[in-house]
């Protein structure tokens, strides 16, 4: 039996182990990538269809996400659940066993997904506030959307704004991938590494309390790397600084 050094001692493991432990990576595996490659095929095909497909434009998308939330340990992926009159896309229920401590204490034991495949509109404030309520009705902290366009709007406005003001007050996290980001997947990018990377751009945004920064014009990482070689010419960091520095923000961002 399992006592309670013994389960501190595995948090501490799990904390140390690689991100590919739990979200088995596609660079290096034939049949992953094939597979990879005919889900981005056929949702850039998708494109071109009518309005008469719009069902089946959905349904390409939701099968990339089926097929990226299937590569964690021990998931179990269901599409286009109906609880009461609120259909979910995706929901992926995370193990009960070893999870790493993001999973455990962050995203929690349910992460909803929301499809959009729509190439002339980006995720608008009604979108994030549908997901928003679906969410907790679920049992999940966790939403992701996957679209074309991505998140419509800048700073606090439109639904990128609704979407920092549902985690200022609720610390409800709702990010959102592009498929032209997750593309990155087949070049060896690891799809949970890039979970954390969205989660902790918002949080660390939202949690900005500076004024003055200008993010109706630059996104708060590219202003983030301003700051450091702002600081850098003033002599408020020496060269050592800044290295390690942009290491950590490299780290905690996925910046390339």
């Amino acid at each position: 039996m399992l006592d309670l050094n013994d389960y501190t001692s595995l948090e501490k493991l799990l904390s140390k182990l690689d991100d590919d432990v739990f979200w088995k990576p596609v660079k290096g595996e034939k049949l992953a990538i094939e597979q990879f490659d005919e889900h981005i095929e056929l949702i850039e095909a998708s494109q071109d269809w009518g309005k008469a497909e719009n069902h089946k434009k959905g349904a390409v998308l939701e099968n990339f996400a089926m097929f990226l939330f299937s590569r964690f340990q021990d998931v179990q992926v269901f599409k286009n659940k109906r609880p009461g009159d609120n259909e979910t896309d995706i929901e992926a229920i995370m193990s009960e066993k070893a999870l790493p401590p993001f999973i455990k204490n962050i995203i929690g034991q349910r992460i909803i997904c929301e499809c959009k495949n729509k190439k002339s509109s980006t995720i608008d404030v009604g979108m994030v506030t549908k997901l928003a309520e679906i969410i907790p009705t679920r049992g999940s902290n966790f939403g992701i959307f996957i679209s074309i366009k991505g998140m419509g709007g800048q700073s606090w406005r439109f639904g990128e704004g609704k979407r920092k003001k549902i985690m200022y007050s609720h610390q409800l996290p709702l990010i959102s991938f592009t498929v032209d980001e997750l593309k990155e997947i087949k070049e060896g990018r690891n799809f949970y590494t890039m979970i954390k990377e969205k989660y902790y751009a918002l949080l660390d945004e939202v949690d900005d309390n500076t004024s003055g920064i200008p993010l109706e014009e630059e996104d708060f990482i590219k202003y983030t790397l301003q700051m450091v070689e702002h600081f850098k010419k003033c002599e408020l960091l020496n060269d050592e600084e800044e290295r390690s520095l942009l290491m950590r923000l490299s780290k905690r961002y996925g910046l390339q």
